[in-house]
């Protein structure tokens, strides 16, 4: 799979959140991922949360897959509730 993400919205995810679309390999190739659906728009976007060992928080990344793209569209820190199914998912 490739890694694709508009620069622009990278800008404004950094500014937003302090963390780079460009990272977002790290969340999606975790081992112990939750995935989780969502539509939106008409466009069925993916969501993922993960424990991501380098940063040593949980991470959530929304994205689309468009052929053989991953294209992300949002990274942040997992809220509380979004910890809390990640943590649930664990055991």
């Amino acid at each position: 799979m490739e890694f694709a993400f508009d620069p622009a919205k990278d800008a404004a995810n950094i500014a937003k959140h302090g963390i780079s679309l460009a990272d977002a390999m790290l969340v999606y190739n975790a081992p112990n991922k939750l995935t989780l659906e969502s539509a939106r728009n008409g466009e069925e976007r993916l969501m993922d949360v993960a424990m991501v060992e380098v940063a040593g928080v949980v991470l959530v990344l929304v994205y689309v897959i468009r052929g053989n793209t991953v294209r992300a569209i949002s990274l942040r820190r997992a809220s509380q509730i979004e910890r809390r199914l990640y943590e649930e998912a664990q055991h």
